[in-house]
């Protein structure tokens, strides 16, 4: 199932803190770039604030702005130098999905998506036991609002894990 979307320029991986997301894209799409904005914000801590670690405490929406530009400069580096990437955040709804599909026309490029679809129980079990779990009602308010991706949207392929 995998192997068939190495052609796609761009795959999103989607999902719920728990489902996998991480562990999929490593351990199957290493010769891809990878872009994760949780992995920004810890690099943008350590570098700023003299290598102190990111903690969940350390969350603040007034950086979320310079976490998107940064991840929106790295995604248009890569697409730009036609290589291959791996776009690995929550995206659970279309509009968060939306700027994805966006860069494949601004850059005439394919993308497929990947759809980690996790029962509530497991994502909670399954964030427990990450490093920096996020606390149980972001993970039960993501799950109320998710909307299942589909070609409509403007993927070429939609997988679901």
């Amino acid at each position: 199932m995998l192997e068939e979307l190495g052609k796609y320029d761009i795959i999103l991986i989607i999902g719920n803190y728990g489902s996998g997301k991480s562990s999929l894209a490593k351990e199957n799409f290493k010769e891809r770039q990878r872009i994760n904005r949780h992995e920004i914000r810890h690099h943008l801590k350590e570098m700023t604030e003299h290598g102190e670690k990111w903690s969940p405490d350390d969350w603040n929406e007034d950086i979320e702005g310079l976490v998107r530009h940064i991840e929106h400069d790295i995604i248009c580096h890569f697409l730009e130098r036609n290589e291959k990437i791996i776009i690995d955040n929550t995206s659970l709804t279309k509009k968060d999905r939306k700027k994805y599909v966006d860069y494949t026309r601004k850059y005439n490029k394919t993308i497929a998506c990947i759809f980690m679809k996790r029962e509530v129980s497991i994502l909670l079990e399954q964030n427990k036991k990450k490093e920096f779990p996020v606390p149980d009602h972001i993970i039960v308010q993501l799950f109320a609002k998710t909307e299942l991706p589909s070609v409509e949207e403007g993927f070429n392929k939609v997988v679901f894990a």
